[in-house]
């Protein structure tokens, strides 16, 4: 007797599985819990009394059982193809509309409702019992609680998910007739297979969804686009890296092909060869043709080129000479129109003064441009024709070499080849020497068009040369005719100049006789006014030169003045700028640092809090790990640990909220010291940058000040210097007035005066240069004091080498000044001691004309005095002005430097006051200058008048009034000649005397001249050796403020650079802040979303849990009561047969009698069975390969989220 086998709980079945531990997922679940596995439900089967192994003892089967073999069961399944159930990520929904639709089918039936029931044929007479009939239906109905008991499922006669029972072919209609499955155990076994690797690619794919549902928002945008723009980019260079591997496969299969063709080419050519030896010949002769043909192809090429070359050349040079000859021909035009210009004004001079010779030459001058340019144009044409011949020889040579190509192609295709090879080669050849006999003719064809446009360009230069010839002839036609009328012209003005000298010479007789009387009456008044002239003109030049020499002297020092002023201002405001600029770098240089500090500060509380966070995460994970230990514990004994579970979880729950409170406690105290320190920071900084400005603004103006103070004592010792200036030459114009007025009667004596006093004046210039250097000197030492004593706070070294740099340059200046000053003067003594010589070279010429024109040189120095001193004076108002405005700018400054600055303006408004005495003066001397000069002038007239009246008297005393005789008269003429020639000798004789003065005088003049030109040399050299060595200096001084300025740039450089960093450091340090802040808020909202999946998992774990616990009860209960009522069949049966045998009735053996039949039933069942355990262990096998690739995958994916957030804080 066979009973069924009872239905076992089961362990993967849809929703209603069990799951500990990781790695298992079912086909109706569709999230995956950390907490998941499959547990045995009952022990495993041992693997003793192996029944397969046992078949090779058994007996074969009978005959009568031979018609129900295995192969028997294909007729119980359908002849249709079975009905394809619905397998979705969402299995639970799927799952129970089946089972409700077989439950539904299935409700109609009376069979029995527990797993296993015993047949009929094996109960007692129907006295035992039955089982309780149980409805199912609801086991499924949405509106069930968890608090209810679960319902046992309808449990499958055949699964792949609990133990198989065998099914009977008296029940139903076999194992497969009643349509409740209608899968088999090979497709149901796939379709499970299939289903878990679509719902594990769903999973994937709903997590990286969620991923990029999470990558959506505004920040991973940008991130998004560039991946896209990445991955777009990388897929259209692999597109043609695919296309261009393509094209290179096909060309080298095309490459292949070619191979293989010649390859078979080159072996029937090598068989040909072999066949025939009068082919190879010809071919070889062939051959040889076709390389001389080429060889001449070749030589004809190089050929064209050259002949190209030359062409191209030598239409450059025609271009060039053309370009020259337009050139030329413009140029001759000029020329032209230049002659014809000249002609013209030579017409209109020859007309006045007869110049026809030049207009002749002119004239020739012309026609031999024309030739030349009549020669230039024949060569360009002979060039042209040359040109024309080079390019008709080389058609000519092309059309050979046509011609050449054409003979070779016509035996080229005379000839046969064998080989498609050469036939190619030769086809090539042909071809390129085709191609290069067009591009010949192109080019030839370019030659021709330049050419015919050389020739129409030179064609029309000879036009126009012609007509340029033709109106050039008009032009010498039109000179003769010029010419000829000229020449008349010149004739008649010819004549009229006779008639004009002879009256002329007539007229200069008379002039003659007139000139010898005058100058018999001028002899004594030119003896008596030379030296008072000589004299005259000696003081004038002498006051002349002085003038020029204290004015040079003046504008020297002005201009150096102006210079040094200049010099110290840009030297100044430079120096002025390069502080502002240090002093900013230096302000943003403490700026930023103090940012980065912040910075840095508040990098390292994120950094310690973020640590902190990650602290308290890894202390959550180590509880949550905890917890999970303790639940599975708690999960394991299945029994009894809920209420710990629940305590577990609220402890975890409290222990949670007391550090999170602490955390944000100790978070919100570190915020506040954070705050704080901040706060100090910046009061601190915000004091220092104000205590630095306030610093730099009392520098800048203490500079300010000083640089005032030492502009006003500049100016102040210029306005000195010039007072004592105008003074020197005020008292100079009064000594140099009253000695003209006395020195007109002792020339002599004043000469020498004037002498001694030029010398004077040359030691007083040398004193004044030293007595200005020692000035100098002392300003300067009093400056270097003045400097050390405001520079006695500075203690900077760069304001230590300004200062340095100011003085050695206001030295340098101050030099450089009386160098110039000094080089200027011997400039004016030289320049006053040649004017001198040159003027007392000449003096002998006209005396009176001479004084003349001293009187006006006079009164036009006196006018340039006058405007001199107008315009010092102007320049004085301006300059008292500009003080005054200062002044008014600069009324709160200290008192002491109002006091000096009302002194300076008292000082400037006397020597303004003193400048307008001076004026004054000077016009009232001009004045009177004038007016001597009229008197002298009146004088000189009377003078002369009343020695010509005296002349005359004397000679009309000594004259005789009556003549007695000839011989007295002729006595008296000879008298009279002796007398004239007495006074002729006696006035050369004065003229020798006077010659020998002037003479000793030049030597005199001379040897003082050339002892001050020797002293002034010697003065030039050492103030050339002086201005050497300070140019020097001054070089030395240049490459100290350059290396001062590059020294300058390289800090300049070193700020910029540090400013690069610090600009980059703050945008590392941005994107550290924003990808901290990013990652926080990521870890953030990652991790309350992982808390409240642990919290949906927790719970779901609570129900799993009680769902088993009550299913585990409901089955207990049902074995117990299977049980029970096996134990009353069993004491019923027993009962029974104690009856019967009370009875009398002899009982039948109870031994059950196992038919082969039941034998091979059972048998199979086993086989089925160990078949479906074999299958299942290789299910669990690849499940949980499946979990522990989910276990790497989920390892992995922590350690990048480990990794990246270590590299996010080492950032």
């Amino acid at each position: 007797m066979a009973f069924p086998y009872i239905d076992t709980p089961r362990t993967e079945y849809d929703g209603n599985a069990t799951y500990l531990t990781t790695g298992f997922r079912s086909a109706g679940r569709h999230h995956l819990s950390a907490l998941d596995s499959l547990e045995n439900s009952f022990q495993t089967p041992s693997k003793d009394n192996d029944v397969i192994k046992g078949f090779d003892k058994r007996v074969t089967p009978r005959a009568g059982a031979a018609s129900k073999s295995t192969r028997s069961a294909l007729r119980h399944l359908p002849a249709t193809a079975p009905e394809k159930g619905e397998f979705t990520p969402l299995m639970k929904s799927a799952t129970k509309n089946n089972l409700l639709r077989n439950m539904s089918a299935a409700r109609g039936t009376d069979g029995p409702k527990t797993p296993g029931y015993q047949r009929e044929t094996h109960r007692s007479n129907a006295h035992t019992p039955g089982l309780p009939a149980m409805d199912m239906s609801d086991i499924y109905e949405e509106d069930r609680t968890m608090e209810e008991p679960t319902p046992v499922p309808h449990a499958a006669s055949s699964s792949a998910q609990s133990t198989p029972l065998p099914a009977f072919s008296g029940r139903n209609g076999g194992v497969l007739g009643d349509g409740g499955n209608n899968l088999s155990l090979k497709d149901q076994a796939m379709a499970i297979d299939q289903l878990s690797k679509v719902n594990f690619s769903l999973k994937l794919r709903i997590h990286f969804m969620e991923e990029q549902l999470q990558k959506a928002g505004p920040e991973y945008n940008n991130d998004a686009l560039k991946e896209n723009r990445e991955l777009k980019v990388l897929r259209l260079t692999m597109q043609r890296d695919i296309a261009r591997y393509r094209k290179s496969l096909q060309q080298a299969e095309k490459d292949l092909e070619d191979y293989q063709l010649q390859l078979v080419e080159l072996k029937e050519k090598s068989w040909r060869e072999q066949a025939d030896q009068t082919v190879q010949r010809e071919m070889d002769i062939m051959r040889e043709e076709l390389e001389s043909r080429d060889l001449q192809l070749r030589e004809a090429r190089d050929e064209l080129r050259h002949i190209k070359d030359t062409q191209s050349q030598e239409t450059d040079k025609l271009r060039d000479d053309i370009e020259d000859l337009e050139a030329s021909s413009r140029e001759k035009d000029r020329l032209l129109e230049e002659r014809e210009e000249e002609l013209e004004d030579l017409k209109r001079n020859a007309e006045e003064n007869g110049a026809a010779s030049e207009v002749q030459l002119e004239l020739d001058r012309a026609k031999e441009q024309m030739q030349e340019l009549h020669d230039s144009l024949a060569r360009a044409k002979s060039e042209t024709r040359e040109s024309v011949d080079a390019a008709r020889q080389a058609i000519e040579e092309k059309d050979r070499a046509e011609e050449d190509l054409r003979e070779l192609q016509d035996e080229i295709s005379n000839k046969s080849f064998t080989t498609k090879g050469l036939s190619r080669q030769m086809e090539d050849r042909a071809e390129k020497l085709e191609e290069e006999i067009r591009e010949l003719q192109q080019q030839n064809g370019s030659l021709r068009t330049e050419l015919e446009s050389k020739t129409n360009h030179a064609t029309l230069l000879e036009e126009r040369y012609q007509t340029i010839q033709h109106g050039l002839e008009d032009n010498a036609h039109q000179l003769v005719e010029d010419l000829d009328v000229a020449r008349r012209d010149r004739d008649q003005a010819r004549q009229d100049l006779k008639t004009t000298s002879a009256r002329l010479q007539e007229a200069l007789d008379e002039l003659q006789r007139g000139t010898d009387e005058k100058e018999l009456l001028q002899t004594r008044h030119h003896a008596l006014t030379d030296e008072s002239g000589g004299l005259q003109i000696e003081l004038d030049r002498a006051q002349s030169r002085i003038r020029e020499l204290q004015k040079a002297v003046q504008d020297a020092t002005s201009r150096a003045q102006d210079e040094g002023h200049n010099i110290r201002w840009q030297h100044k405001a430079e120096l002025e700028r390069l502080q502002e600029e240090i002093e900013n770098l230096h302000h943003e240089i403490e700026e930023k640092e103090g940012r980065f500090a912040v910075d840095q500060s508040r990098w390292e509380s994120s950094k310690r809090t973020l640590q902190s966070e990650k602290a308290w995460a890894e202390g959550q994970a180590a509880d949550l790990k905890r917890t999970v230990d303790r639940l599975q514990e708690a999960g394991s004994t299945y029994s009894g640990k809920e209420s710990r579970l629940q305590e577990a979880i609220d402890s975890e729950k409290k222990r949670y909220t007391q550090e999170m409170s602490m955390l944000n406690r100790q978070i919100q105290d570190l915020k506040d010291d954070l705050d704080k320190t901040r706060r100090d920071l910046d009061e601190k900084r915000d004091e220092l940058l104000t205590a630095k400005q306030d610093a730099r603004v009392s520098r800048r103006e203490e500079q300010a000040l000083t640089d005032k103070v030492r502009a006003l004592e500049d100016e102040v010792i210029v306005l000195q210097s010039s007072l004592a200036d105008e003074q020197e030459l005020a008292k100079g114009r009064q000594n140099g007035t009253s000695d003209l007025d006395k020195n007109l009667e002792k020339s002599i004596a004043e000469r020498q005066k004037l002498r001694d006093q030029l010398a004077n004046a040359h030691v007083e210039i040398f004193d004044l240069k030293a007595s200005a250097q020692e000035i100098e000197v002392e300003r300067n030492e009093l400056q270097a004091q003045l400097d050390r004593v405001q520079n006695a706070d500075e203690t900077t070294r760069f304001d230590r080498d300004k200062l340095e740099l100011r003085k050695t340059v206001t030295r340098l200046d101050n030099e450089l000044k009386v160098l110039r000053d000094a080089k200027a003067s011997l400039e004016g003594q030289l320049v006053s001691e040649s004017e001198r010589f040159a003027a007392e070279e000449g003096r002998l010429s006209a005396e009176i004309d001479r004084l003349q024109d001293k009187l006006l040189a006079g009164s036009g120095n006196r006018d340039r005095e006058l405007t001199s001193a107008k315009t010092k004076v102007q320049r004085l108002e301006r300059r008292a002005q500009e003080l005054e405005a200062l002044l008014e700018q600069q009324q709160p400054v200290a008192e002491n430097e109002q006091s000096g600055t009302h002194g300076d303006l008292s000082l400037l408004r006397h020597s303004l006051e003193e400048a307008r005495k001076r004026e004054k003066i000077l016009l009232q001397r001009e004045s009177k200058q004038k007016s001597s000069a009229q008197s002298y002038k009146s004088r000189v007239e009377e003078l002369e008048k009343d020695l010509h009246d005296a002349m005359m008297n004397k000679f009309e005393s000594h004259s005789p009034h009556n003549s007695p005789s000839n011989k007295l008269h002729e006595e008296l003429r000879s008298l009279r000649k002796q007398v004239a020639e007495a006074h002729r000798s006696l006035q050369k004789v004065n003229t020798k005397n006077r010659e020998l003065e002037r003479a000793a005088m030049k030597e005199e003049d001379q040897k003082d001249f050339h002892e001050l030109l020797r002293s002034s040399t010697l003065e030039a050299e050492s103030l050339a050796l002086k201005l050497s060595e300070r140019e020097a200096r001054l070089n030395e001084l240049k490459s100290h403020v350059r290396r001062i300025r590059e020294e300058r740039d390289a800090h300049k450089r070193e700020a910029e650079a540090v400013t690069k960093n610090l600009d980059l450091l703050q945008r590392r340090h941005d994107e550290i802040l924003e990808k901290t802040s990013l990652s926080k808020s990521t870890n953030k909202t990652k991790h309350e979303k992982e808390i409240r999946g642990l919290g949906k998992e927790i719970i779901w774990l609570r129900a799993r849990l009680q769902r088993e616990e009550k299913f585990r009860r409901d089955l207990a209960w049902s074995k117990g009561l299977m049980e029970l009522g096996e134990r009353v069949r069993v004491a019923c049966n027993d009962a029974d047969l104690r009856m019967i045998s009370e009875m009398g009735v002899q009982a039948r053996d109870r031994a059950p009698i196992r038919t082969p039949r039941h034998k091979l039933k059972s048998a199979i069942s086993l086989v089925r069975a160990a078949v479906r355990m074999q299958k299942m262990s290789s299910d669990w096998k690849r499940t949980k390969k499946l979990g522990e690739g989910l276990k790497r995958a989920k390892t992995e994916m922590l350690k990048r989220r480990d990794s990246s957030s270590k590299s996010l804080l080492g950032q």
